[in-house]
């Protein structure tokens, strides 16, 4: 028997690529390689972990999620206040990840959140590296590059945790690229079909994440190149759930999106105020520079893939795959400008940018990326020195750093449950006492707020369906507050199907142009000769409660109003999933007089 004279004659498995000869101590040569590589996973994610927990908080927005936890929990049902099908939580995966994480553990749902955002933004950014080190491995050594943003820009600090879906949204991000860079002809299907599965959670993450799912889903399409049957398995796999929840949605809610969605009018659009929001985010934190070069560093390892493979299936496959999240991170970035940004720093485009980074977090290591590399290791090295001033709260007219107000307000750095906020809050001690009064009431009380944000009281209706109702102007920790059996009516409209409806007719701070005045709350809840002393306080006449109390009972806004507080037959279930696309589109005047022309007329 003949023994083969070199590892070539060992043959390679199907789809692999037979084994090269290597001289005995390349194995030894290579570990300090792997080690770098391992490193440039393991130390900046752990940094990543320690500069979140240094930053742990919730915020009010963060709270918003809350209620309707302890609402399912309580056997309410996915709802902000009881009695009303008003879908608040613009992350459904994350509300409901909530629910069972508090469900299980009994823990206060705000010190869940806090955690289990800091474990999975962790968690996806650890992912993120890993699978860029995956794409580029087969170039040799690899350099850090695009993870000095990351370590370098506080904002992605900040929102690993604050409660909301973000920490969430960036796991659910690493774990996509981390199975398209995994992509490979000939892959079991049920790893296909998972993955697109995984892909097609985007819309549930966050609605505006669909179009992540849908360039995710082509790259992984380009490479696999199923049949016809394929990729209509594919595509059931990636679309199933979100159908299902959309369908329940309709049905249960009575309209196509989260109602934040509508009271921050989704759709519209304010190309200047998005530009200025960009630029609230990339100039604070000198960011300027450090465009150019991984652009740059983007165009080459494009320019590479290209060249080296250019009449190759796999090159084909791979700079699909490098293309997607470039092509997600400009689609996203665009939408955000294309609404005008937000009211809280930086969060709304953190997920674009960090799509954009994802090819380019780790590169591979070539004369000009070493170069590239030492480049942005000094600018990170500038951004995080005091050479650089702290971003300032009162900087812009359109956007506040968040964080720091709360933080201030609360006089606690790390805010992390629900009972440092309902204790310290500056605007909620007159409430609290207010509420337990309005409580022990013989009689319904409605609690309204003054033009000077000064909270009063006002006899209701004796056949409220509620003994309590607040207006909530910050409403995540007025939430927190309020019994669940209290009526919260939202004056924002993030969880007031009333006042989410109501038409934009202005642009002011981004995400708070709909202010529900008291006319209409006092339409909907006063007794029907309310106090003059009342009226006056609250800013609102006669005969302005009595048009809005009209319109109230009239047209379109009289169905909107039925078919959250209905109840939920099957009849009704089938009346909001049919009347669900018009339903969305609804607006009415803010002014009670037009709207009561519009609607009864």
């Amino acid at each position: 028997m003949t023994t083969p004279a070199t590892p070539e004659a060992v043959p390679s498995l199907p789809g692999q690529r037979a084994s090269s000869a290597r001289p005995p101590g390349a194995v030894e040569r290579l570990r300090p390689v792997r080690w770098w590589h391992a490193a440039l996973v393991a130390v900046p994610t752990a940094a990543l972990f320690v500069l979140g927990y240094r930053r742990r908080w919730i915020c009010d927005d963060g709270l918003i999620y809350l209620r309707p936890v302890r609402q399912i929990l309580a056997g309410n049902g996915p709802v902000f206040n009881v009695g009303e099908r008003a879908e608040s939580s613009t992350g459904t995966l994350w509300q409901w990840l909530l629910a069972l994480g508090t469900w299980v553990t009994g823990e206060d749902p705000a010190f869940l959140a806090v955690g289990l955002g800091l474990l999975l933004s962790t968690a996806g950014f650890g992912l993120a590296l890993y699978a860029t080190g995956r794409l580029h491995r087969g170039a040799g050594l690899l350099l850090p590059a695009g993870v000095f943003v990351l370590l370098a820009v506080p904002p992605f600090w900040s929102y690993m945790t604050s409660g909301l879906e973000s920490g969430l949204g960036s796991f659910w991000t690493g774990l996509s690229w981390w199975l398209l860079t995994g992509t490979r002809r000939g892959q079991q299907a049920r790893v296909t079909y998972a993955a697109a599965f995984v892909f097609g959670l985007g819309p549930l993450v966050r609605p505006d994440l669909a179009v992540v799912t849908v360039c995710f889903l082509t790259a992984q399409w380009w490479v696999l190149r199923p049949s016809r049957r394929g990729t209509a398995a594919v595509a059931a796999s990636a679309v199933a759930l979100p159908l299902a929840y959309e369908v329940f949605r309709a049905g249960y809610y009575g309209i196509l999106v989260p109602l934040p969605a509508i009271a921050k009018e989704a759709s519209a659009s304010d190309w200047g105020r998005g530009a200025g929001y960009v630029q609230e985010t990339l100039g604070p934190y000198w960011l300027w520079p450090v465009v150019p070069v991984l652009a740059a560093t983007a165009v080459l390892l494009v320019r590479r893939i290209r060249r080296e493979r250019r009449d190759r299936a796999p090159g084909r496959a791979s700079l699909a795959v490098l293309l997607a999240p470039l092509a997600a991170g400009a689609l996203l970035a665009g939408y955000v400008v294309r609404v005008g940004g937000d009211y809280m720093h930086a969060r709304m485009i953190l997920p674009a940018l960090l799509l954009l980074l994802l090819p380019v977090l780790v590169v591979p290591a070539t004369r000009f990326t070493g170069v590239a590399s030492a480049l942005l290791l000094v600018w990170l090295c500038a951004a995080v020195s005091p050479l650089r001033a702290p971003f300032d709260v009162r900087s812009t007219p359109g956007s506040f750093n968040v964080r720091s107000s709360d933080v201030e307000g609360l006089g606690d750095h790390n805010p992390v449950r629900t009972a440092t906020w309902v204790a310290n809050w500056p605007a909620l001690p007159e409430g609290r006492g207010m509420l337990a009064r309005a409580a022990r009431a013989p009689r319904p009380t409605l609690l309204y707020f003054d033009a000077a944000r000064r909270l009063h009281a006002t006899p209701m209706r004796e056949d409220s369906p509620y003994h309590v109702v607040i207006v909530g102007r910050h409403l995540g920790v007025t939430g927190a507050a309020a019994p669940l059996d209290a009526y919260v009516n939202d004056a924002w409209g993030l969880a007031s199907p009333v006042g989410a409806h109501l038409a934009l007719e202005r642009w002011s701070w981004p995400g708070h142009e709909k202010f529900l005045r008291n006319y209409w709350v006092f339409a909907e809840w006063a007794v029907e000769h309310p106090p003059q002393r009342d009226l006056l306080r609250a800013g609102a006449s006669r005969e302005a409660v009595k048009a809005a109390r009209a319109a109230l009972g009239c047209g379109e806004l009289a169905e909107l109003r039925e078919s959250v507080r209905a109840p939920l037959t099957a009849e009704r279930f089938w009346q909001n999933l049919t009347g669900s696309f018009e339903r969305t589109r609804f607006r009415f005047a803010r002014w009670p007089a037009a709207a009561e022309r519009a609607l009864c007329d």
